[in-house]
């Protein structure tokens, strides 16, 4: 009898087995794991340095305002709250000193959702929170009353610091 030869057979590639499109998805996907872990790491690492350094940073209303007020009504909770001291205000006084917009009248749900929303983007970038509760009132933690009430100008006048004069002005002078 005569034996029939089989040819080895052939290895299918990766590609060819899952589809293209859905393998180049998938190594894309994957890249992409990588990238975020470094990232994350990169963010865990700057806030340890903050962390490190958190006594020689001096906010300024203006920095505040424009790292976690994105809208009237974040500026309008935080001034509100810098008025009560730091006793802080009940949400449903904040509600009805404060008006958002579209409402006719604010729900107390509504700053306290606010009010996370500032506290996560915050924290997000140097590891603090703007506004902390304190029994069922929410009140401004210590720094930011010392932020939200200075200049950037008194700041510098509190620190006897005197920023270097430009290369303009010493010409002038001369």
């Amino acid at each position: 009898m005569a034996t029939i030869e089989k040819s080895p057979s052939k290895k299918r590639e990766e590609w060819d087995k899952a589809g293209k499109y859905k393998y180049i998805i998938d190594r894309i996907n994957t890249s992409h794991v990588d990238l975020k872990k470094d990232l994350k790491n990169i963010i865990l690492t700057q806030r340890y340095m903050l962390m490190g350094l958190e006594h020689e940073f001096l906010f300024d209303q203006k920095y505040v305002e424009d790292t976690i007020c994105t809208d009237a009504v974040d500026r309008e909770i935080i001034e509100e709250l810098h008025g009560a001291g730091s006793a802080g205000l009940l949400p449903r006084e904040i509600a009805k000193r404060v008006e958002l917009p579209g409402t006719k009248r604010s729900k107390p749900w509504k700053v306290t959702k606010h009010i996370r929303r500032i506290n996560k983007r915050l924290d997000q970038l140097i590891g603090q929170t703007a506004i902390e509760k304190r029994g069922m009132n929410w009140a401004l933690t210590s720094c930011m009353r010392k932020a939200w009430g200075t200049t950037h100008e008194e700041l510098v006048k509190q620190l006897a610091w005197k920023p270097e004069k430009d290369s303009e002005e010493e010409t002038d002078l001369s």
